[in-house]
């Protein structure tokens, strides 16, 4: 089966630790993951299998919803609750909902964020938490972000529960550490569960234990969110060779033929043509 797999990740294992097991269960070597979670985090993890590897970037650029808890007044070196303590701040309470409502419109929109150090996103071919472990820190380029919504959920003494609706890229730890910085706290997560990538929500996704090949979403439905174009006999043939093709005003196009099987990603270019980003057969 090729195509995409729904995970519950459990807290405690890394988004390798969940592909180095159903690796081992289902006897294949082509499977990775989308959206890395941290061990700390739990939820939505979404794996790619077989042929389904190749998909890998445009599930990635799905929209993703998070619930996490906020600890305000104490601040550490990951953001969250597996780091080192860095500075303590007592809070004042009852903590004023009204401001904590007002700071948290700030974040909401297109907005920038630099990735935390503790991260896996590469510098020069190495995750920065290596470095950070190091004891290394580097200047981190802001990144544009969009945070769609975020609902405050519960306040209980210095602890915010809240509901975060974002775009990919977005470190829901450093949202976080903002949040609690400007209301003059700082903080860290204690928890975080990804509830939704895309379409794709809690309820669907399946344990390491229960998820078998049965389960696999194959290419076709996976990428359902893209404008689709059907071809068939000589296009078909033009497709499977590469050849660049008019395909009409959309940029990008997931190509199937007939019979509903997935061929290519085809992306407009300059020339008013679309030209073959990656093959699917």
């Amino acid at each position: 089966m090729d195509g995409i797999l729904l995970i519950n990740k459990p807290i405690g294992l890394t988004s390798r630790d969940v592909v180095n097991k159903l690796t081992k269960k289902f006897g294949t070597k082509k499977i990775g993951h989308t959206g890395t979670l941290d061990p700390f985090a739990s939820g939505v993890l979404i794996l790619t299998i077989n042929k389904g590897t190749k998909i890998s970037s445009y599930i990635e650029d799905l929209d993703k919803e998070y619930i996490a808890e906020l600890l305000l007044g104490i601040s550490t070196d990951t953001l969250d609750l597996e780091g080192e303590i860095v500075s303590k701040k007592e809070v004042k309470l009852p903590l004023n909902k009204e401001k904590i409502l007002e700071v948290i419109s700030h974040y909401i929109g297109q907005i920038k964020q630099v990735p935390p150090m503790y991260s896996a996103l590469k510098v020069n071919g190495e995750p920065l938490y290596k470095l950070a472990r190091r004891g290394e820190v580097i200047e981190r380029k802001e990144r544009d972000i969009i945070i769609h919504n975020i609902d405050l959920l519960s306040i209980t003494n210095e602890r915010l529960l809240i509901n975060v609706k974002c775009s990919k890229g977005t470190y829901i730890r450093t949202l976080g550490n903002d949040i609690g910085n400007e209301l003059g706290y700082g903080g860290h997560l204690t928890m975080l569960t990804r509830t939704r990538v895309g379409k794709y929500n809690l309820d669907m996704c399946k344990s390491i234990e229960e998820v078998t090949l049965d389960d696999v979403i194959p290419i076709t439905e996976a990428l359902e969110h893209l404008p689709c174009k059907v071809v068939y006999g000589f296009l078909e043939t033009k497709v499977r060779n590469g050849v660049a093709l008019f395909l009409g005003e959309e940029e990008l196009l997931f190509v199937k033929n007939d019979k509903d099987e997935p061929l290519a990603i085809y992306k407009k270019q300059d020339d008013g043509k679309h030209h073959c980003l990656r093959g699917l057969f």
